[in-house]
């Protein structure tokens, strides 16, 4: 028990240290080397409440009319024939598997960024990932958006989110959702495979209002931390965590030989 609050008050430490101030300097936080594709995290920015996209059912939406709660935003297009269906099918079981109430508690907007997809392109996506969700999930939650290429790029640009349009037809681009606040700001990048955890976590998150630094971009700093740049930090956080270990150390040495010389052990 000890051990464990210790390193967690050690990592607490390390990204106070290294963050920077939210809505701060821009950091790249995934690069695709095949092309000048990356996300750069812009946590505490507000997005165009006013852009205009179409939903599945051919309805006219603005992301104001539809972001009144947490909400989770996951850029993608319906047609990928890769990560996308993969990203999407994650994400369903990750709603399958969270405490939040659809509606109550959240809302999910799954965005194509590839303006030539129509409506009923994301109706048959929605009606996919439908399939896989538990019954009883309201599908007015889970909104599936297609729109003109200007109003995509003003809600990409504002979350830091770019993409290259491949000769195939395809497109390369992050994986990475976020989720964002009843007001609009976004509060916190997901990455990698969403775990329940996570994304539940990313949702709690919106609800109290305050971005935070997501858990890719905290590892960033600890592992590719550059000493130089701001050597005295860097040095508490050295002195800290060998201190810490020191401490383990002598506590699994105390409580080794406490075993050994205690009655029980020499009966």
């Amino acid at each position: 028990m000890f051990l464990s609050k210790a390193l967690t008050v050690a990592m607490l430490t390390v990204m106070m240290l290294f963050s920077h101030p939210v809505g701060a300097e821009n950091q790249p936080v995934e690069t695709e080397t095949a092309g000048k594709v990356e996300l750069v995290e812009r946590t505490g920015v507000k997005l165009p409440l006013d852009a205009e996209f179409v939903d599945e059912n051919g309805n006219t939406v603005t992301l104001g009319e539809l972001i009144d709660r947490p909400t989770i935003l996951i850029p993608n297009y319906f047609t990928c024939p890769n990560s996308c269906s993969i990203n999407l099918a994650n994400l369903a079981g990750a709603l399958n598997r969270m405490k939040l109430e659809p509606g109550a508690d959240y809302r999910v907007i799954a965005l194509s960024f590839n303006h030539r997809e129509t409506p009923p392109q994301a109706n048959s996506a929605k009606q996919n990932y439908l399939a896989l969700l538990y019954n009883g999930f309201p599908p007015e939650q889970w909104l599936f958006l297609t729109g003109a290429q200007d109003q995509i790029d003003r809600v990409l640009d504002t979350i830091g989110y770019t993409y290259k349009p491949l000769p195939d037809g395809t497109f390369m681009h992050p994986t990475a959702l976020v989720s964002v606040g009843a007001d609009g700001t976004v509060i916190k990048y997901v990455y990698g495979k969403f775990i329940p955890g996570d994304v539940e976590l990313a949702l709690v998150e919106a609800k109290s209002g305050d971005p935070v630094v997501s858990i890719k971009r905290f590892l960033e700093y600890c592992f590719n931390y550059d000493p130089n740049a701001n050597k005295g930090p860097f040095q508490l956080v050295k002195f800290g965590m060998l201190g810490l270990f020191g401490v383990a150390a002598v506590w699994f040495s105390i409580r080794y030989l406490f075993k050994r010389e205690s009655p029980s052990s020499l009966s």
